[in-house]
């Protein structure tokens, strides 16, 4: 049986605090390719930035997490393509 990967883009994440390895895997600072099983969701990608740190320290910061510019929950199932954005809503004055 062949291993089924996904390709997604990681199109930006001001969102969470980066180390100056992470960013420069952006390439020409506006996105970083990342690759994944098949099956996995938008947990599993959180999971995998390390520069975010573990969900215990990041699940209370009402991250909204954008696929194709539509906002998508912790279990959406990343497609081979997504381009994806992550932000913390803000407000101010």
């Amino acid at each position: 049986m062949i291993d089924q990967k996904i390709k997604i883009k990681l199109k930006s994440s001001f969102a969470v605090g980066a180390t100056e390895e992470f960013l420069a895997s952006f390439q020409d600072g506006h996105e970083v390719v990342m690759e994944f099983d098949k099956g996995a969701t938008v947990l599993d990608l959180l999971n995998s930035l390390s520069s975010i740190g573990s969900s215990h320290e990041w699940d209370d910061m009402l991250l909204h997490v954008f696929v194709n510019n539509v906002l998508k929950g912790m279990d959406y199932v990343l497609q081979d393509g997504d381009e994806i954005n992550l932000h913390l809503p803000v407000s101010g004055g």
